[in-house]
């Protein structure tokens, strides 16, 4: 019998099982992110605010969130787990971490590994993650991170602009990692205290993570080719989107919009001449230049959510939350 990674039988493959979790907060590629793993989990925790708000106690649009997940839920492998993720904190991090442990701990019963992917995130390709993940397994590693190509503005003319190295050369983020074993507790957001894998780009050698030394913890390895990557959606959205992120999410706080109206907004004119734009640590993102490959098609995806909805109100009234 196929096991949920469908590359063998369950008798011949290490994992018994493979689950995941999604926080049910960015509408951002959605359906795309969740769809590239769905065939290969057995089963997916839905985590989200009761009360409809992110990290900081401002609105998000959990309901639509929501609706937009169980319509490609065909196999009936979502679990949806209310909570309260919103409460007022000093620091939202505190949110974001208490609500993907809360996530985790339920996607973890009965798992050996769990993903955790954001739907802003979009894997091109599961061959060589899931190869990664038996190797992470095959070391007794805990956690297993996969570099990211990070996507930061949407142009007239429908392009992307990705953030690279000086030169137009190829960059990527070696953040968090995006898999975990079961039973593992995170610390900062997606991190743990644990040994993990981070999986590396052949033939990376501009990227800042990189350039630092080998951490105690840490097992690097050269898995990948560029093309590989997760593409991370962060700031390539429309204002009014991205607006909402930064009300809402981990990092919000002045410098995020003082950053918001100072250099993303402009940025459509002057990218070109743009250095050292990470909003926090400059140095982080180098430069900007045109993404050079095939991205899945998001258009229609809410448009389709919402013909839907209006055609089967009952359907979108069994949607509410709970």
């Amino acid at each position: 019998m196929e096991n949920a990674s469908g590359t063998g039988t369950e008798g011949e493959d290490f994992m018994k099982r493979l689950n995941a979790y999604v926080l049910a907060a960015d509408p951002t590629w959605l359906e795309h992110s969740v769809r590239t793993y769905y065939p290969h989990v057995h089963r997916i925790v839905v985590s989200y605010d009761r009360s409809g708000r992110g990290w900081t106690g401002a609105p998000i649009p959990v309901e639509e969130c929501i609706s937009r997940l169980r319509a490609i839920d065909g196999e009936d492998k979502m679990q949806f787990v209310p909570g309260h993720f919103s409460a007022p904190v000093k620091d939202p991090m505190e949110n974001d971490t208490l609500q993907r442990n809360t996530a985790l701990d339920l996607a973890g019963q009965g798992a050996d590994w769990v993903l955790q992917l954001d739907t802003d995130e979009w894997l091109p390709s599961w061959g060589p993650f899931y190869a990664a993940l038996r190797r992470a397994e095959a070391l007794g590693l805990s956690a297993l991170e996969w570099p990211m190509r990070v996507l930061y503005r949407r142009l007239a003319d429908g392009e992307f602009l990705e953030v690279c190295a000086v030169g137009g050369l190829d960059h990527f983020e070696y953040i968090a990692p995006v898999a975990v074993r079961s039973g593992s507790h995170l610390v900062h957001s997606r991190r743990t205290e644990g040994r993990f894998l981070r999986s590396v780009v052949r033939g990376d050698q501009h990227s800042i993570q990189l350039k630092r030394p080998i951490e105690t913890r840490e097992v690097r390895e050269r898995l990948l080719d560029s093309s590989e990557a997760i593409v991370h959606n962060s700031w390539a959205r429309s204002p009014a989107e991205l607006r909402r992120k930064l009300a809402s999410w981990s990092h919000s706080g002045l410098r995020a919009w003082l950053y918001y109206g100072g250099r993303w907004l402009p940025s459509v004119w002057v990218w070109p001449w743009m250095r050292n734009i990470h909003p926090f640590f400059g140095e982080v993102w180098p430069a900007l230049r045109r993404y050079p490959h095939q991205l899945p098609s998001t258009r229609g995806s809410r448009r389709e959510w919402e013909q839907n909805a209006a055609d089967s109100p009952a359907r979108a009234e069994g949607n509410a939350i709970q």
